[in-house]
């Protein structure tokens, strides 16, 4: 399982790309991809991604060095490359809602 930051509120979630089902927020710009990628379980301890969350959740965000985005940029790029990057939330359109009641009483 990946445990990893939303880049928007600081709530834990699952996945560094995926929605926040907290806030709804989904990383899709390059840089808050970055950003989402480093706040994970795969670079960070869990203790450390509390900490970052409650840092963002009262309005302290965080930055990057230099050197870390752009590894992580180029980690990105990569990514991108792979078929399997078109699975990510930003590339899959949202469903078309329902113009009916789909439940009933």
């Amino acid at each position: 399982m990946t445990q990893a930051v939303c880049f928007k509120c600081g709530e834990i979630k699952f996945g560094a790309f995926m929605l926040c089902s907290h806030c709804s927020a989904t990383p899709s710009a390059d840089e808050d991809l970055v950003l989402s990628l480093s706040m994970t379980d795969h670079y960070l301890d869990l203790a450390t991604l509390k900490r970052i969350g409650g840092d963002i959740k009262i309005g302290k965000f965080p930055h990057l060095d230099e050197e870390s985005r752009q590894y992580l940029l180029k980690e990105l790029q990569e990514f991108k490359k792979n078929p399997l990057s078109n699975l990510m939330p930003a590339n899959v359109p949202a469903p078309a809602k329902k113009k009916s009641k789909w439940w009933s009483f």
